[in-house]
């Protein structure tokens, strides 16, 4: 097993992100799934078994290594259009491919003109020579674009892979200097025990192919796992706005959601699309009492900004989804619903209240509906303001009955504050 997994597992993992890859289209994307293409195809050949099987289906025995150069070689001209493109520099410079294939071209030729593949053989010095100054400049403008957009893009995840991607490149790039130095002792007989070790001929190469695999993989798998937890957070809200409208939900949920893995950008934006809808359609049971209320308590708790926002928010749903339930809606009207200006902050903002409104009502201190909005205010890490300033007493509210006034009620007392 400890043999098999450095032969294998880069070239599996390869193929794993291609076939993830394999969905929207874009410039971008498109380079990406030839740079994987190209890793995968090289990796695969010159695993035992592939390489064995080439060359007996061949006649060629060392034709699987010539065909996983030149592989790699379409992998570095995918990988330098990728990082030209996203830096903004369009599709880079011609020169650059004609300049890999013409080092390909020249390696066929020595390939076949070789008499041996044998490092001291005639011709084999200049093959790796060949390889490498193939590679070199292309390499060293991937490191050059990588670090560049490493600096610039705001997310941190692609900060991250990029850097990985440049750490990969760098070690590929010295196991190939270190490839034509240790071809070039063999040829001209000079001594070079540092490129026969194991952490410069075996894990080198590994290290660097893991790497580029890994900083590629790591924006995707860090942006599903982001998106999952969003799905999740957003549930509890969904669902309790689904139980009193369903007409809200395009398909009715038949799987849990713990289950929900796939597709879920486009499950994420339908979900923040029905909350939208549930609400809207919970709007004419919205109290801006509530509203007030929690505002004023919220402040004094210390509450600033979206956290301030969204827990208003969060009290308002509660009580009007209890209103709606029972059928009894407010004598006034709440005149807006809160939200934020786009798509993206509008998601970021229902993930808050959807957030403070699971959290508080599991409280143990609120075991009811009416109570579930005054406990919002009272998380533990605000007891310590709440010892220092005690809770003002609220406004009287106009006269109300059913739910909103049990609510109100609830406002101003201490009793519902967790640990009373």
């Amino acid at each position: 097993m400890g043999e098999l997994l450095p032969h294998y597992g880069p070239p599996v993992l390869a193929w794993v992100l291609l076939l993830s890859r394999l969905g929207r289209i874009d410039r971008a994307r498109q380079w990406l799934r030839w740079m994987l293409f190209g890793l995968a195809v090289s990796l695969t050949a010159l695993t035992p078994m592939v390489y064995t099987a080439i060359g007996q289906v061949s006649g060629t025995p060392h034709l699987a290594r010539l065909l996983a150069h030149g592989s790699m070689l379409f992998a570095v001209w995918a990988g330098q259009k990728l990082v030209t493109h996203v830096n903004g520099l369009g599709n880079g410079l011609r020169w650059q491919g004609w300049w890999i294939a013409g080092a390909f071209t020249v390696m066929c030729l020595l390939f076949v003109l070789a008499p041996q593949q044998l490092p001291q053989s005639p011709g084999v010095l200049e093959y790796c020579v060949a390889y490498l100054a193939g590679q070199a400049p292309i390499l060293g403008n991937v490191i050059r674009l990588g670090l560049r957009y490493a600096r610039l893009t705001d997310s941190r995840a692609v900060g991250i892979g990029m850097l990985m991607v440049v750490a990969g490149t760098v070690a590929a790039l010295l196991y190939l200097i270190n490839k034509v130095v240790l071809t070039a002792a063999s040829r001209l007989e000079f001594a070079y025990p540092l490129g026969r070790t194991t952490l410069v001929s075996q894990v080198l190469p590994a290290s660097a192919h893991v790497l580029v695999l890994l900083g590629v993989a790591l924006p995707a798998i860090l942006g599903w796992l982001y998106r999952y937890r969003l799905y999740q957070r957003l549930g509890p809200l969904w669902h309790a706005l689904y139980r009193v409208e369903p007409a809200i939900a395009l398909d009715p949920p038949r799987v849990p959601d713990l289950l929900r893995v796939s597709q879920l950008r486009l499950h994420v934006y339908r979900r923040v699309i029905e909350i939208r809808d549930g609400l809207l359609a919970l709007q004419p049971y919205r109290d801006p009492f509530i509203a007030a209320t929690t505002t004023e308590r919220a402040t004094r708790a210390g509450m600033r900004g979206q956290e301030l926002a969204a827990t208003i928010e969060a009290a308002t749903i509660a009580a009007a989804l209890q209103s709606r339930t029972a059928k009894t809606p407010p004598t006034a009207l709440s005149p807006s619903i809160a939200g934020g200006g786009d798509l993206h902050s509008d998601t970021a903002f229902l993930s808050q209240v959807a957030y403070a409104y699971r959290k508080h009502h599991r409280r143990k201190g609120c075991r009811s509906d009416t109570r579930l909005w005054a406990s919002l205010i009272a998380s533990p890490r605000r007891a310590r303001s709440r010892r220092l300033s005690p809770s003002l007493p609220s406004p009287s509210p106009p006269n109300r009955s059913g739910s909103a006034e049990a609510i109100t009620r609830a406002c101003i007392t201490k009793s519902c504050e967790p640990g009373r």
